[in-house]
């Protein structure tokens, strides 16, 4: 994390499970700094590209949560789940 901006970027792991978004940042193979999101606190979700890359944003909790598309299917799980959720 960038302690003057507050941003942090890296790989993290999800999952949609009883009605809430598990997000956990990687470190190795090792999951740190899980945050549970509430599917009905999830704000303004967007989709769009950023340089070419498919992206999906949303607000929650006063942050901004951004995902890009890395090509290894998360994306779309991603996707799926949170329209799926959020349209619920």
């Amino acid at each position: 994390m960038d302690q003057k901006s507050g941003i942090s970027y890296g790989y993290v792991s999800f999952k949609f499970s009883n009605h809430n978004l598990y997000i956990s940042s990687l470190k190795g193979v090792v999951n740190i700094d899980k945050i549970t999101v509430p599917i009905s606190e999830i704000k303004d979700v967007a989709e769009d590209t950023y340089y070419g890359w498919n992206r999906i944003k949303f607000n929650y909790n006063g942050k901004r949560f951004i995902f890009l598309y890395s090509g290894y299917g998360e994306f779309d799980y991603l996707k799926e789940n949170m329209f799926e959720a959020i349209a619920e």
